[in-house]
């Protein structure tokens, strides 16, 4: 007890010494903590009732705090935790990069901070997930490339939330991948089957980027049409035919392409016995021949010239590749027909290139072939960026219309032949589409896809013969509707809008079909 009273005295005095500025002292009443103890043994009252007491009065009435008292530290309040709701399908990329990213903590602003201190980012989101670029992913990407923030709905839906990318004017679709569990109900109707004028099987369809209205069609029998649909959109009409460019035009068009700002067709052929290997033809609808003429310079080396793709830079370009290994970039000059190609890489690859693109990076190069060799290539350093091998042959590459980030990869695995692809990952796999195939137990090449003009949706050909539609928010591998209307074997079915596909066969028909 005496030492009880010793710490009471202690208290008793500092108390009164703050409290005497601000109230003055009532002989008999000094209010303190002893005289409230005597008086409480007085009345044969608890000490813990009078204590509880004074804690009530003190924190009721806020006193000024003194240099003796310790500062008060705030509560650390933790950011929600993010929960998806149980019907969602969760994809294991997007918890990969869930569990990397940390979340910081928010601090209240009444906090001190020390000087120097780095301030922690927080982000705050109700009933949402966000994909935020994380430090495993700056490992394999450039820093010039687009580090976008998605923010997305849990709830699965059509209509998700959709944030623009530093890119103006393109999308986010990756997070929309496989979101949805419910098959989305796609109608279509073949409005015209028209016979397509070759002779022989055909090879390769495209639509003009600068009027849809026009596309062109190649066959092995060295012939190329162009067309152009009626007003009424049901229909198309033949325009003009080009049987050969020059007299030393010895194959066919392996695959042709158009340029993205004018009505010019560009098609690439063998690089055997020296021959010229690209080949332009101006289309003008009111003069009765086309302006062709092949082009001067020849940088492959031997065998076929698998694939032409026009890049989505400002400055017009073309890529090109090749079985002799090699991946070729074509500028134009201010000549008009006048081009100038520059090797890109040939000892990349260890076997045939089959497909190659351009990203909108600008300084990516895409391509992919026979050896299961995924590869991006940086024109500007002059380096590769990454290399990925695939588990099956690679047949063509596509990039998605809208989103800056994604590319579709076509591989020769049944089930499993479209997959999907974010350039900033490229070891990851989104997503994957597939069918199975009743008239043949392989994947032929031949077989192209195209990509719908909303970036939604892609379109296949196939052996059986079935025109395949794929809905990439669809959580499933299946096509979301097939269209029989071919005899034989489908090799493209292109998109002219996001209503209407033009699609070409070995029964040497052409058929337009409408979607809703």
């Amino acid at each position: 007890m005496a030492d009880a009273e010793t710490k009471f005295l202690q208290l008793d005095r500092v108390e009164s010494d703050t409290f005497s500025k601000a109230k003055p002292k009532v002989p008999g009443k000094s209010g303190s903590l002893l005289d409230k103890v005597t008086t409480a043994a007085a009345n044969g009252t608890s000490t813990s009732h009078v204590l509880g007491e004074k804690m009530e009065c003190d924190t009721s009435s806020p006193r000024p705090r003194t240099e003796k008292d310790p500062p008060k530290l705030p509560p650390i309040i933790l950011p929600p935790s993010f929960k998806r709701k149980a019907s969602s399908s969760v994809r294991p990329e997007v918890n990969e990069i869930a569990q990397a990213a940390q979340p910081a903590v928010t601090r209240s602003s009444s906090f001190p901070r020390e000087e120097g201190a780095r301030r922690s980012h927080a982000t705050t989101v109700s009933n949402g997930v966000v994909r935020e670029a994380t430090q495993a992913r700056d490992n394999h990407i450039d820093k010039s490339f687009a580090k976008p923030r998605i923010r997305v709905s849990s709830n699965v839906s059509g209509q998700a939330r959709q944030e623009k990318s530093e890119f103006n004017g393109h999308d986010e679709l990756i997070a929309l991948i496989g979101r949805s569990s419910f098959r989305p109900t796609i109608k279509s109707r073949t409005v015209a089957m028209l016979p397509s004028g070759h002779t022989k099987r055909m090879r390769s369809l495209a639509v003009s980027l600068s009027n849809p209205d026009l596309f062109a069609t190649s066959a092995l029998d060295c012939v190329v049409h162009f067309w152009k649909l009626q007003s009424n959109r049901s229909s198309a009409t033949l325009l003009k035919t080009v049987n050969r460019v020059g007299l030393d035009q010895k194959r066919w068009a392996e695959d042709i392409a158009w340029h993205p700002h004018r009505s010019e067709l560009f098609s690439v052929y063998t690089a055997d016995d020296g021959h010229a290997q690209i080949s332009a033809i101006s289309l003008n609808e009111a003069r009765e021949s086309c302006e062709s003429k092949f082009l001067k310079d020849r940088p492959h080396s031997k065998g076929l010239i698998n694939r032409i793709m026009f890049t989505p830079w400002d400055d017009p370009c073309f890529v090109t590749g090749g079985c002799d290994h090699a991946v070729v970039l074509w500028r134009e000059q201010r000549e008009r027909h006048a081009w100038k190609s520059s090797l890109l890489h040939r000892d990349l690859h260890s076997s045939s290139v089959m497909g190659v693109a351009g990203m909108r990076h600008k300084n990516l190069v895409l391509s992919c072939g026979d050896d299961r060799r995924f590869i991006g290539f940086d024109a500007r350093a002059e380096k590769a960026t990454f290399t990925h091998r695939l588990d099956n042959r690679c047949a063509n590459l596509l990039p998605n219309p809208r989103d800056v980030n994604l590319v579709m990869v076509n591989t020769r695995q049944l089930d499993r032949q479209l997959r999907l692809y974010d350039v900033r990952l490229p070891q990851t796999e989104l997503f994957c589409f597939g069918w199975k195939q009743e008239s043949s137990e392989s994947q032929s090449a031949l077989i192209n896809q195209s990509w719908s003009p909303d970036g939604l949706h892609i379109s296949s050909g196939s052996s059986d013969p079935v025109i395949h539609i794929f809905d990439i928010r669809y959580n499933a591998p299946s096509p979301s509707l097939s269209i029989k209307a071919h005899k034989k074997r489908v090799f493209k079915a292109e998109w002219q809008s996001s209503q209407q596909l033009v699609s070409i066969s070995s029964d040497l028909e052409i058929g337009i079909h409408k979607l809703w």
